[in-house]
């Protein structure tokens, strides 16, 4: 029984010893701030202000020229983890966004997953020209599906009247320029240049390069939501969509309109706007691999079942 008593001893002796180790591989861990492994995600990060404070993962890749995808898990400056989806389109002779409704057709007052309305796109384009992607677009009244502000598609203004006062407007003009601006300057504009338009609420996340006073707006700034948001840069030719995960403690928490104007600015877009979120948001993307339209990000309702939407954003070749 003694030299039962003495072996435990020495092994209580041990153990206590090696939790006192400081080469322990517990207290050893990778260094907050790690670097992105691309350089599209590096530049993001750089960019953020701080926001992005810890790159888990991101990988970059090409669905057609002009059209990148960059896919980034990290920690924020607040600790929380985050799942970001950003498209970066080049506009020009082969690439332009459109505007998506239901069964493709110049109507409001239905609903459809922004899947089955690309699929929808795709049938009616012609022979090879892609719908490479896209996301959903503007907030609407979920009894009628109708959206809260204007929308026009191929120069055609489906709704031509904005149902609430703090709506901003996404605009593609006919010569394939990009804007983001205010319900009044949209009102200001010779309806004759726009080619697709869709609408977004809150104050505009960035004009100018800047970063926009918050503190008046309609919308509760500071809220963590699933997001989508949309950028474009100075001269108009590039434009950042952008869907940002949430609901959901380990994988990812959402952004606040303040995360989205840190993120826009790592973009390096000139202006931005806020797009509809939470179980809305949606981020297609045409896989280089499969050649097949996948959905890439977690929509909330249901624990990953797509919501049903008016309007969307579709990539397109022409």
């Amino acid at each position: 029984m003694k030299l039962y008593r003495y072996i435990i001893g020495l092994l209580l002796c041990a153990g206590l010893f090696a939790a006192c180790d400081n080469s322990n591989a517990f207290d050893e861990h990778a260094p907050f701030g790690q670097k992105a492994s691309t350089a599209w995600g590096q530049s993001l990060m750089d960019g953020s202000n701080g926001y992005i404070a810890h790159v888990k993962s991101d990988k970059a890749y090409s669905v057609a020229d002009g059209v990148d995808v960059l896919e980034m898990g990290f920690v924020a400056n607040d600790g929380l983890s985050i799942q970001m989806f950003l498209f970066r389109i080049a506009l020009g002779d082969r690439i332009t966004i459109r505007t998506t409704l239901a069964d493709d057709k110049d109507k409001v007052g239905k609903g459809q997953t922004i899947m089955k309305q690309l699929e929808a796109m795709q049938k009616n384009r012609p022979a090879g020209k892609r719908v490479l992607g896209g996301t959903n677009a503007d907030f609407f009244n979920m009894s009628t599906f109708v959206p809260y502000g204007i929308c026009y598609r191929n120069g055609v203004g489906v709704k031509t009247t904005f149902d609430r006062s703090d709506c901003n407007v996404f605009v593609v003009s006919k010569d394939n320029t990009a804007y983001c601006m205010t319900d009044a300057e949209f009102k200001q504009m010779d309806k004759a240049d726009v080619s697709e338009a869709v609408c977004g609420r809150s104050t505009l996340l960035l004009r100018g390069g800047e970063q926009m006073d918050q503190s008046a707006n309609t919308m509760a700034a500071g809220n963590l939501e699933p997001r989508t948001c949309i950028g474009v840069s100075q001269d108009g030719k590039e434009v950042y969509l952008m869907v940002v995960d949430g609901r959901n403690f380990h994988y990812s928490n959402g952004a606040d309109l303040y995360d989205l104007m840190n993120l826009m600015s790592g973009c390096g877009a000139w202006d931005a706007l806020n797009l509809d979120g939470g179980g809305s948001s949606t981020f297609i993307a045409r896989m280089p691999g499969s050649g097949d339209l996948e959905l890439l990000n977690w929509p909330t309702d249901n624990g990953g079942v797509m919501r049903s939407v008016v309007t969307g954003l579709a990539i397109v070749e022409q």
